[in-house]
């Protein structure tokens, strides 16, 4: 068992994701960071495993087996039993060990994995935490003081294998495919969401990240709609002129005008920008989406071969 000492800011249990149930209004839910998570199961020599995702705040957790660990993500100062430990580099853990997390800094999230992953159930092919839903992670919850999650003992052996993720986090503006509505603003209106900054608000979480600018962006003409079909990235245009970003516990579908998608190379790094952080938008091609996606992909999966 690993004990909840203290949970930090917001701490669930996540893997890669919930796929295949979206047509019954399941949502994917899943990391935020599917880079960060990806890199620590694969210095572990294992692919979707479950992790703890800490938010803004890391947590303090024991552990009563011996195990191996790997910290990644949004740079959080970490010590082992009092003692500082790095990131990105697997750590050998003992029964006993008090791990200590503090609060992210340049990002928002930080992922704690372990060999094997944590042993919750799994609830329609996924471990992770839907929290609306109180579905799958720990009793659909995040994780509280007097928490026992249980994961197995291993003595597996780790070269002393180190990665640096920072090529992957450069600040640079957040890379979107224009929306099916995108051409209902007119050309002053698109060029004004391009080159203007928004900042993050207070109310981003998992769900979404709600955007603020002095100067809104509106429709010439009111725009009624059905329900569509969203995702992870979309980016939605209220009546308020303030654009909101779906993030990984967005719902299935949605009623407000689509002027945008994060391309998907981009969305581990949106996910590290916190509340009050600033963003900006840069449109870019299909086959620009396409290219970064698969440029991601190849780093990924061969740093997934290589291993240890």
């Amino acid at each position: 068992m690993i004990k909840v000492l203290k949970p930090g800011f917001s701490s669930t249990i996540q893997d890669a994701g919930r796929t295949g149930y979206q047509q019954y209004g399941i949502i994917v839910s899943g990391v935020m960071d599917q880079v960060a998570f990806r890199i620590g199961n694969a210095l572990l020599n294992q692919t979707n495993k479950a992790a703890i995702e800490m938010t803004l705040i890391g947590g303090t957790f024991q552990f009563t087996k011996q195990t191996t660990i790997v910290l990644t993500g949004g740079t959080i100062y970490a010590t082992l039993n009092n003692k500082s430990i790095p990131m990105y580099k697997p750590i050998t853990i003992h029964a006993g060990d008090l791990l200590t997390c503090g609060a992210i800094r340049n990002g928002a999230r930080s992922y704690l994995c372990i060999v094997g992953g944590f042993n919750v159930a799994t609830v329609l092919g996924s471990k992770s935490t839907y929290l609306k839903a109180k579905l799958g992670g720990l009793e659909g919850r995040a994780l509280k003081v007097t928490d026992e999650v249980p994961y197995n003992d291993s003595t597996t052996h780790f070269t002393k294998q180190y990665y640096t993720p920072n090529v992957l986090y450069q600040k640079q503006p957040i890379r979107i495919l224009t929306g099916t509505e995108w051409n209902e603003l007119s050309v002053t209106d698109q060029r004004l969401f391009l080159e203007q900054t928004y900042t993050i608000s207070l109310e981003a979480d998992r769900m979404g990240y709600r955007l603020h600018t002095p100067r809104p962006t509106f429709f010439e003409k009111p725009i009624e709609l059905l329900s569509e079909a969203v995702t992870f990235g979309t980016i939605q245009l209220p009546p308020s002129g303030q654009p909101i970003i779906l993030m990984a516990d967005c719902q299935t579908t949605g009623g407000y005008p689509k002027i945008g998608q994060v391309i998907t190379a981009d969305l581990p790094r949106l996910a590290q920008l916190p509340p009050t952080q600033t963003i900006q938008f840069q449109v870019v091609t299909l086959e620009q989406a396409e290219a970064a996606y698969a440029r991601l992909e190849k780093h990924l999966q061969l740093l997934e071969l290589i291993r240890c």
